[in-house]
């Protein structure tokens, strides 16, 4: 068995379409740790709403969230590692978001945070009332971010959305220009802005490295534009059919969608 760690990406890979864990991903993954792989979720999540799917596969690591921006051990309810935003880069990618009118969702050490009610968040708030997980996430609205921003919290990510494609290109094309700013489309109608430098590759060998783990002893599964970084640095990076034909044309191979058994059968053909 030449791996030693699994990383998985949540929303359209070990996600089904209606946002669960397939019975038998769960089982090939506790199979995977008996046998003495590390699993490790890494995922353009908050913590807090990575939490119940963390608890489900009842990992004890460490997951990657926010893109690689941080760390965050669960069981000690802190941020092991990590690099928010410099305050100024912030506010400058605020000024450019109203700039270009378009949305935005911010994601602080505790809370995440929006201005306009998108159907995106508004399933979202769902989602979290529904949860018996404690603590609950905290989605919430607020009036003005430039207002939170001055209070100076952390800021791990910014997601940029807008309902018009048009104009969300538009503002991705002037955020490629910024040298202080990695993005990365994570959905047709959103965008992941982290400072420059964090993904969710770099954070993952970085994090694996200390564990005393090479890139080519892990096997990443995704499904979209800001999983590449992981799936072309790792031993074997597998895309989900349902993942973008950009994504998929850059990887080395390409299973079944989100809607099947075939992450499960993947894993159990490497241990076999």
């Amino acid at each position: 068995m030449p791996f030693r760690m699994i990383a998985l990406d949540l929303d359209g890979t070990i996600l089904d379409p209606e946002g669960r864990i397939r019975p038998r991903t769960i089982a090939a993954l506790d199979f995977a740790r008996a046998r003495g792989l590390e699993v490790t979720l890494v995922t353009g999540r908050h913590h807090s709403v990575t939490r119940p799917y963390y608890e489900e596969l009842g990992l004890s690591g460490p997951a990657i969230c926010c893109n690689g921006t941080y760390v965050y051990d669960f069981l000690a309810g802190r941020v092991l590692s990590g690099e928010p935003f410099d305050h100024g880069d912030a506010r400058r990618l605020v000024a450019s978001c109203r700039q270009h009118g378009v949305d935005m969702l911010v994601y602080l050490d505790d809370v995440m945070l929006y201005e306009v009610l998108t159907p995106h968040l508004q399933k979202l708030g769902a989602w979290i009332d529904g949860l018996s997980t404690r603590p609950k996430p905290e989605l919430r609205q607020v009036a003005s971010v430039e207002v939170v921003l001055d209070a100076a919290p952390n800021v791990w990510k910014f997601v940029v959305t807008h309902s018009d494609a048009g104009r969300l290109a538009a503002w991705y094309a002037a955020a490629e220009a910024m040298p202080a700013y990695s993005a990365e489309y994570s959905w047709h109608d959103r965008i992941d802005v982290m400072p420059a430098g964090r993904s969710k590759g770099s954070r993952l060998l970085s994090w694996a490295e200390g564990r005393g783990i090479a890139p080519s002893e892990i096997v990443a599964f995704g499904d979209n534009f800001n999983d590449l970084g992981m799936l072309t640095s790792v031993g074997l990076g597998i895309a989900m059919g349902n993942a973008p034909d950009g994504v998929k044309a850059k990887v080395g191979e390409v299973i079944g969608g989100n809607d099947t058994d075939a992450i499960a059968e993947r894993i159990e053909s490497l241990l076999a």
